[in-house]
């Protein structure tokens, strides 16, 4: 990601400064986040739920179909949102 916005910065008239690349940035973090959670927590896990991603022993438990467990997951991981933003941020704006 850092990459890109190195390369964003010189598609840009004035370069790019520390907080559009750290919005940018936590953006895509929260993009792929919420992709996460519906796609593979929901869908897969919840809904389809492979044989192969079911752990031994474990193949009864609700947890594997309860969709609020799986958003309250995402939601105890959303505050590094914040940090990779500010981190990928602050290293691109610095290469920049």
């Amino acid at each position: 990601m850092v990459a890109a916005m190195i390369g964003l910065d010189g598609a840009l008239d004035d370069g790019l400064a520390f907080l559009p690349a750290a919005v940018c940035a936590a953006l895509v973090f929260a993009t792929l986040t919420v992709y996460d959670l519906v796609v593979f927590d929901w869908i897969i896990f919840a809904g389809l739920r492979p044989r192969l991603l079911v752990l031994p022993g474990t193949e009864g438990m609700r947890e594997y179909r309860d969709l609020r467990f799986h958003l309250i997951a995402a939601l105890k991981g959303s505050p590094l949102i914040i940090f990779v933003g500010l981190a990928t941020g602050g290293l691109a704006a610095s290469f920049a």
